[in-house]
């Protein structure tokens, strides 16, 4: 049984719900490298399960020129600096205001398709949806300093 995306969409955004009030809990007992550590540990001990999916994956990166490997080693840089300047903004603040702010990502997920992989995102009801988002950006950091 394959779900409609907007069912995992929105189960996403329940989870997230959960995480982000969890990280600010844990930040204020726990030092930022060992938050970091404890997200990503599920990952490390998951692998082991899929070796063999790794095993292709690592094949096929192997043939990929590096033109297109740039792009997938990016994902470590973007992950590690996202999650740390997520982390920094929660800990400074608090999880709803970072979140609140956070959640103007999607605007900057179009722009970059399009400056990245020339894929074009931008329909009349995302630059409303955008300007919208950034009004509500605006209203919460000019209304918490």
């Amino acid at each position: 049984m394959t779900l409609p995306w907007y069912v995992t969409a929105l189960a996403a955004a329940l989870v997230w719900g959960v995480h982000y009030p969890l990280i600010d809990y844990a930040l204020q007992r726990l030092s930022l490298l060992t938050v970091l550590l404890l997200t990503a540990a599920p990952i490390v001990l998951i692998a082991p399960f899929f070796y063999r999916t790794l095993a292709l994956d690592t094949s096929a990166w192997r043939q990929l020129p590096w033109t297109e490997r740039l792009p997938i080693l990016a994902l470590m840089l973007t992950s590690l600096v996202g999650t740390v300047l997520l982390y920094l903004s929660i800990s400074h603040k608090n999880a709803t205001l970072a979140s609140l702010i956070e959640i103007s990502y999607p605007v900057f997920v179009a722009l970059f398709a399009f400056l990245l992989f020339r894929q074009v995102h931008f329909t009349a009801s995302v630059v409303v949806g955008a300007l919208l988002v950034f009004s509500g950006v605006v209203l919460i950091i000019w209304r918490n300093p």
